[in-house]
């Protein structure tokens, strides 16, 4: 796909200042000099790492789901299981780890055809450079207990993919990431 000639020209950032860091993220503010020469401040949130999650499906064709209390919209959500990479991990490697550290769960094996990249995902350009990196596993079995941040309280549910597309149908999934997952999937004929 090409770029429309008619796009909007980028912001120059005349300086930064980092306003808030924890292991998580930080919040840096920069000062920026709009196409018509205006000045403006804008705020983003820069992750500590990418993110991943893996949409796992078991021999029966069944999704693996997580449900968990997500304080940033007090709400319990539907969502993947998934989580942060670590500093120079593999982001394969880092799903799947968190495929078993949350679930207790992985593919019986690992292989091209067992575990595919969907694609990337922006969490919000509007807040900055955070995106989560999706992946497909097929052929889950129980492996292992779960080993989640003391933080997670999450429920695991097994739902058909039937199931899961009437609930990203009818508005009842709203992460992106489900949604991501489940179009990239359907647009592959995987779904």
């Amino acid at each position: 796909m090409t770029n429309p000639t008619n796009d909007p020209q980028p912001w120059t950032t005349r300086s930064t200042r980092t306003a808030f860091r924890n292991r998580w993220l930080a919040v840096e503010i920069d000062d920026v000099e709009l196409p018509t020469g205006a000045t403006y401040e804008y705020t983003r949130i820069l992750p500590s790492a990418p993110g991943v999650a893996v949409i796992g499906f078991d021999t029966a064709g069944r999704v693996l789901l997580e449900r968990e209390y997500r304080h940033g919209v007090g709400e319990v959500v539907w969502q993947l299981p998934g989580g942060l990479a670590d500093s120079d991990e593999d982001l394969r490697a880092a799903g799947l780890r968190e495929l078993r550290e949350e679930t207790g769960h992985a593919p019986a094996t690992v292989g091209d055809e067992t575990v595919r990249y969907l694609g990337r995902v922006w969490d919000n350009p509007g807040f900055g450079p955070t995106t989560s990196h999706v992946y497909a596993a097929w052929g889950l079995i129980p492996i292992s207990d779960t080993r989640r941040d003391p933080s997670e309280f999450v429920t695991l549910h097994w739902v058909t993919p039937e199931w899961l597309k009437e609930a990203v149908r009818q508005g009842d999934i709203r992460d992106r990431v489900v949604i991501a997952a489940v179009g990239w999937l359907l647009l592959n004929g995987w779904m």
